[in-house]
């Protein structure tokens, strides 16, 4: 379903040697759109700027900064780094090479393709002897499919077919595993992608077999059963957006809808269940919930953007290409330090401080959120190389019936061919997204038609189109002009402000494709000794106060919030020249605060919120332009009455109105439980508790059906505020049963436990008991199967959330079940 405006463009000689995109061959199933080779498409403008300061920063410099890009790599014929460090570094670097048709840069590229090209064996293998995982080797035949496309190496083609073969041979008896298991995806489209040049019929019952021996990914993504595999992998958050492209990918060989179906169904479970502000899940490294705090790894940022163009080719669905420029314009800038000489692992939507230390988060690298060379786990240090080039890589696209199609809007300059062979040029012109204008000139020898796709936007309501300044309406497809030299095509997107509901009833603020955050004073302090002067990790505290209300209608935020758009000068996400800025009025909240360790704030208020604090105005500022930021916004207003009763029993498959902390969390067969993590490494959440962010019980009655597994212990938590990750990192009370001493104990936390009580009856793991607190002033009862078991009195805390706990010394031990959850207030 193309929606696409058929404005095609027009262009001047492509360059010798020009490839022509290519079509699936029978039987892959036709799609709406087929990629442009590498060296199609030049970056201009800001989207150039970020390619030169990547090529100036962390790129150019990755030899002195990486460990694993060393001329030791075992890439290259030495005794270093043997996996997917190395690829990863290069797999960015060929698009950022030819991109900027850099020699430097192609010349290291180099370095790396002779000796990988070398490494063939006779059989078809490749690579270091050391390590004969299939996974890395993914990466590696990408780049290598990149290369012959910028290059037209000859020796590419024979290279990868050898070594498919090769595949298909020992798949049977050498599986798929663990990281390759997760993402097959890769290595399908490269099959496809040699198949289509080829013809090699013996290349596809390969890609069959890969389908076969991967996860399931139309069905996790359908069905939503991402946490209910023992292993990590289908909920690891760099493999989900990595594979969210392989049920279209199988599509093509299957025919099924069902394939082309699963990535909406996808998206549509993952943003209800752990979608963050930007516009993605979350994943610390694992699916963790909607927190505002937390946050997704800059390896799952510049992945999800690459499945999202081979999915909009695939499907020909504008919506897809909203969401990779979402991705773009927000999280991948959002990520990196402005000159690009820093990167953090974690983006997190309300950012109000970076500072070094443990956060709770499941995968919790103490430097996660730290701007440096190599923040968290070194593997996005070397993976996002790829981000914007591929951008430029990807920004256009051949149609099925002979057009062209710009899959995002970017500044850049197409060249390639007709289907006729006749070369075309068509120079793309704009500020955008900072700006609404588009213009794309055409050049080329001789008067030609063919279609122009153009996308309007999901969010922009009323387009507008001109040809050679004569207005038209707008059409998604513009296929009956016959174009000449220097023909324009102007398309303007009028933008206006819009809101998105988040968690407990925030806002977040989207002008277009960016997202709004709280323009915050930072105080970036190196931490010493950097491996290359201006290369420095840093700690960042923020100097002016972020924790405000808006005061916005959110149902009209246009008319609470005023957008100032100056011109683009320099670079747009340099917070020194964002030529965005928008004006809102708002409150201080004193009593919304960092959370207990001082590391990360604690999620907003329910809104609307009261507050006495004096009326100001604020700055919001596009997402990607600072590392400090407040994005998911509580608002001013009168605060409902709330309810006297909850209740859920999760028949409905969900939590909605839940929100977790800790863990990865979800709902299987009328139970909501926390997740295993079984064989993740995970050590940040040993505590995990999941609040119904819309109660707040004063006297009151509560009760569950708890089930608690062979470690640690479950029950029920009340009178809760201020919730963060960890453990005891909440203000309020917890009534839990424990099978391994046999004990049901009543406590307070605040950061730290307090035992208030306890009582001593056979537990027995894996068996359904009803807990059921009533807590009326300071007295609170607690009842196991209808039976009175513990009585005391403590005052600390009077009212709050109710929610559920599960705690275990053993990180990989979280085994706990709720359901049939039930509050009366008195």
């Amino acid at each position: 379903m193309i929606r696409l405006s058929s404005l095609l463009f027009l262009l001047v000689p492509p360059a010798m040697g020009q490839q022509a995109p290519v079509a699936n061959r029978e039987p892959l199933a036709p799609t709406p759109m087929a990629a442009l080779p590498l060296g199609s498409i030049e970056p201009q403008g800001w989207l150039r700027t970020q390619m030169e300061l990547q090529r100036s920063g962390l790129s150019g410099h990755a030899e002195e900064l990486l460990p694993a890009v060393s001329p030791d790599s075992a890439w290259r014929g030495g005794k270093g780094e043997d996996w997917e460090k190395g690829p990863y570094y290069v797999k960015g670097l060929i698009p950022l090479a030819w991109g900027l048709n850099d020699e430097t840069l192609k010349n290291e590229a180099m370095a790396w393709i002779e000796p990988i090209l070398a490494s063939q064996r006779e059989d078809g293998f490749y690579g270091p002897a050391s390590n004969d995982d299939w996974w890395p080797r993914m990466v590696v035949n990408h780049l290598l499919r990149d290369y012959q496309e910028a290059s037209g190496d000859e020796r590419v083609i024979p290279f990868l077919t050898r070594y498919f073969l090769h595949m298909g041979r020992e798949l049977p008896g050498r599986p798929l595993r663990d990281w390759g298991k997760s993402r097959a995806g890769d290595d399908i489209e490269t099959l496809f992608w040699l198949y289509n040049r080829t013809g090699n019929q013996e290349l596809l019952p390969v890609a069959k077999l890969l389908s076969e021996q991967a996860y399931p990914w139309t069905e996790i993504f359908t069905d939503n059963t991402f946490l209910t595999y023992e292993e990590f992998q289908p909920r690891h958050g760099v493999n989900i957006p990595q594979a969210i492209k392989t049920p279209a990918l199988i599509s093509l060989m299957s025919h099924r809808e069902e394939d082309r179906a699963a990535y909406a169904k996808g998206q549509a479970n993952l943003m209800r269940d752990h979608g963050l502000s930007v516009g993605i899940n979350s994943g610390t490294e694992f699916l963790a919930g909607r927190s505002t705090v937390e946050g997704i790894e800059l390896c799952s940022v510049v992945e999800r953007m690459l499945s999202d163009a081979t999915v909009a080719r695939i499907l020909g669905d504008p919506s897809v290409s909203d969401h990779l420029e979402r991705m773009a314009f927000n999280a991948l800038p959002g990520s990196l330090s402005p000159d690009i000489h820093q990167h953090v692992y974690y983006c997190v939507p309300n950012n109000v401080v970076a500072a070094l230390g443990p956060k709770g988060y499941d995968q919790d690298h103490h430097n996660a959120t730290n701007p440096s060379p190599i923040s968290g786990f070194p593997c996005c240090c070397y993976n996002f190389h790829m981000g914007w080039p591929k951008l430029a890589q990807n920004a256009w696209a051949a149609t099925a019936d002979g057009g062209l199609a710009p899959l995002v809007y970017v500044p850049t300059t197409v060249n390639t061919v007709l289907p006729d062979g006749t070369p075309v040029r068509i120079e793309e012109n704009t500020t955008y997204p900072f700006g609404d204008t588009i213009t794309f000139t055409f050049h080329l020898e001789k008067p030609m038609r063919f279609p122009l796709a153009l996308r309007q936007p999901g969010w922009c309501e009323a387009p507008t189109l001109s040809i050679n300044g004569e207005s038209i309406p707008f059409t998604d497809r513009i296929t009956d002009h016959e174009w000449k030299e220097g023909d324009t095509v102007e398309l303007k997107l009028p933008r206006k402000v819009r809101a998105e509901e988040g968690i407990k009833h925030t806002l977040a603020f989207l002008y277009g494709p960016l997202l709004l955050s709280l323009k915050v004073d930072e105080d970036w302090e190196s931490m010493g000794q950097p491996p290359l002067a201006s290369f420095d990790a840093y700690n960042i505290k923020s100097t002016s106060p972020w924790n405000y209300a808006l005061e916005v209608d959110p149902s009209s935020p246009e008319s609470s919030i005023a957008v100032d758009v100056a011109p683009l000068e320099g670079n747009p996400f340099d917070p020194a020249h964002t030529p965005i800025h928008a004006r809102v009025r708002g409150k201080l909240l004193p009593e919304w605060d960092l959370a207990w360790h001082g590391r990360l704030a604690n999620d907003p208020p329910t809104s609307p919120v009261t507050s006495a604090g004096q009326d100001k105005e604020l700055t919001l500022v596009p997402f990607g332009s600072q590392m400090l930021r407040v994005t998911s916004f509580p608002t001013v207003g009168q605060k409902p009455e709330s309810a006297r009763e909850f209740a859920d029993d999760f028949a409905d498959g969900n939590f909605d109105g839940w929100l977790t902390y800790g863990g990865s969390w979800y709902v299987l067969d009328g139970r909501l439980q926390p997740a295993t993590n079984a064989h993740s490494g995970s050590f940040g959440s040993f505590g995990v508790k999941a609040v119904a962010v819309d109660t707040d019980f004063r006297d009151f009655s509560y009760e569950a059906v708890v089930s608690i597994g062979d470690a640690g212990d479950s029950g029920l938590i009340f009178r809760v505020s201020e919730p963060a990750m960890g453990p005891d990192a909440y203000q309020g009370y917890y009534a839990g049963i424990r099978a391994t001493d046999d004990r049901i104990v009543l406590g307070k936390a605040g950061g730290s436990w307090t035992e208030l009580a306890s009582h001593s009856q056979p537990i027995d793991a894996d068996h359904d008991y009803r807990l059921k607190v009533e807590a009326v002033g300071p007295k609170i009862h607690v009842f196991l199967d209808n039976q009175l078991v513990i009585e005391a009195e403590d005052g600390t805390f009077q009212h709050g959330m109710i929610g559920v706990r599960n705690y275990s010394a053993q990180t990989d031990r979280l085994l706990a079940q709720f359901t049939d959850i039930k509050a009366q207030a008195r």
